[in-house]
């Protein structure tokens, strides 16, 4: 899938927060946090949120035209952050850089070998002590089972707008699993209709992680 050619259309362009990022803003000003990642951010609705709320904001994502939607927006609402193009496996930031990172429906896109080396690498760049917010995909997902399996529990779609992109499904055990480096705050599911209809029928659901960086 091209990322880019996605975000031409303008309803993959979200603009509202989704309800874990908001619900995990108390915790992030409860402990005082301004230094926050958004990694993978899209056509910037999570970064445009942040901002509005006071925190210094830094993003990562591999879309050239996500970052040039997000960047306009930023200026439209005359609102700042530090975007860069970079991969999730190997993060352009020093160790211990920021104080919490969101990773909202983005780590699960790849096979488990790369999802484990992407949390090797938010555990690197965070400060001990800092919180992360991670969501993966669910196994009671509509799209659970679709296109070719190239692991267990890794789908690779071969039709549809993510035709050619790896989704590595999991369960709560398996989300304990790979975060098993950060502390746990809260873990729970989310089932719904979602906001984008992948294919109908469809059931967006995902396990939801917060979590802390250990000393």
């Amino acid at each position: 899938m091209d990322w880019d050619n996605l975000y031409r259309d303008q309803k993959f362009c979200l603009k509202d927060p989704a309800e874990e990022v908001i619900k995990v803003m108390s915790l992030l000003k409860m402990r005082q946090i301004k230094r926050v990642l958004d990694l993978g951010f899209g056509a910037g609705r999570h970064i445009v949120y942040l901002a509005r709320n006071g925190f210094t904001v830094f993003g990562a994502d591999i879309s050239p035209r996500g970052a040039q939607l997000t960047k306009e927006w930023l200026e439209q609402e005359r609102q700042t952050a530090g975007l860069v193009l970079g991969n999730m496996k190997a993060l352009p930031y020093r160790d211990n850089s920021f104080q919490a990172c969101v990773c909202r429906g983005v780590i699960t896109h790849a096979t488990l070998a790369e999802i484990c080396t992407s949390i090797a690498e938010i555990n690197r760049i965070l400060l001990p002590g800092g919180i992360i917010l991670c969501t993966f995909i669910s196994r009671e997902s509509s799209e659970y089972g679709k296109g070719e399996e190239i692991e267990p529990h890794t789908f690779v779609p071969t039709e549809g707008i993510e035709a050619g992109v790896s989704h590595h499904f999991v369960d709560k055990n398996e989300t304990q699993l790979l975060m098993r480096a950060f502390k746990p705050v809260e873990l729970y599911h989310m089932k719904h209709s979602g906001l984008i209809t992948v294919s109908v029928p469809y059931v967006s659901a995902h396990w939801v992680f917060i979590g802390e960086k250990q000393s």
